[in-house]
């Protein structure tokens, strides 16, 4: 089971809706002193701008990290002594699954025989539909399955009453 903090979880429900109708996406740590979310830019307008052919969808249906930025906030991460729990993003008028553009972003150069870029890190989705977030579900690396599979998550709190 995926351990995420209903404070933490209730952050990256917010980011959704107050992103919505684009995607956003973000990171949540484990820290000494409890889970951190650390909100990311979506780069996905700019490169749908930039080049339509290469990059046809916008941030409406899809979502690109800014590569820069999340070198800087996993290298400030692990300089504090954090351990990246998961990725999330939102789906805006779909539902929380794992797409195929999802999975091959989270693969080693968009390759299964390559595996999952970041192994031991799950996935969440959140789906928003009109500003109200209706489903969320999380997704991990399956290495019998070579494939992400659903995983269940909850909180630390529920697991030790």
């Amino acid at each position: 089971m995926i351990e995420i903090e209903t404070s933490a979880l209730g952050a990256m429900h917010a980011h959704a809706v107050e992103g919505f109708p684009e995607e956003v996406c973000g990171v949540l740590f484990a820290s000494p002193n409890g889970q951190v979310v650390r909100r990311m830019t979506n780069v996905q307008n700019a490169l749908h701008a930039v080049d339509p052919t290469a990059n046809p969808r916008d941030a409406r249906t899809a979502y690109q990290f800014d590569g820069a930025e999340l070198l800087e906030v996993t290298r400030q991460g692990d300089e504090a002594g954090w351990r990246i729990v998961l990725f999330y993003h939102s789906h805006p008028q779909h539902g929380a699954y794992f797409s195929d553009t999802d999975k091959s972003r989270a693969l080693f150069g968009g390759e299964v025989d390559l595996g999952p870029a970041f192994p031991s890190v799950a996935y969440l989705v959140i789906s928003v539909y009109d500003r109200i977030v209706r489903d969320r579900k999380t997704f991990a690396w399956d290495e019998a399955a070579q494939d992400f599979v659903e995983t269940p998550f909850g909180s630390p709190a529920a697991r030790h009453a």
